[in-house]
């Protein structure tokens, strides 16, 4: 199986079972000094910003399952590119805090060598899903 195939494989299957609420297969992915990054404002997801490594990804995940249970996590592009994966994913999640449920699209970029994820960002409407939740007033 050629690299990029490996790597959409590889992104379908962590993504799959992450919806489920099984970190495992994300888990075994992540390279030992992996650089993660959402780009949503922490002091609104306590899960934003960046860190570095697979304890304070694990720790970031928490939170993440803490706040949202996944209803739906449904790819909709998935693009390689040698050791770069780029994912579209529209999200259906329950925000346990607000029983509200909220929708949006994700986008997520990999940098994956010898099959192990060494960097991901994450990105989606930071005030889309604010509004959803009943955090943010439209203005």
């Amino acid at each position: 199986m050629n690299q990029e195939l490996s790597n959409k494989n590889l992104m379908l299957t962590v993504l799959r079972a992450f919806k489920e609420g099984d970190v495992g297969p994300l888990m075994a992915a992540l390279g030992p000094n992996i650089m993660w990054k959402s780009n949503s404002p922490p002091e609104y997801f306590r899960f934003g910003g960046q860190c570095s490594g697979i304890a304070e990804v694990k720790a970031r995940i928490a939170l993440i399952f803490s706040q949202y249970h996944f209803i739906r996590f449904q790819p909709v592009m998935i693009l390689t590119q040698e050791d770069v994966v780029l994912g579209k994913f529209e999200v259906e999640a329950f925000h346990q805090r607000s029983g509200k449920t909220v929708k949006t699209d994700l986008s997520i970029r990999w940098t994956v060598r010898h099959r192990k994820i060494v960097e991901h960002e994450g990105f989606f409407d930071t005030a889309g899903v604010l509004m959803q939740q009943g955090d943010l007033k439209a203005a």
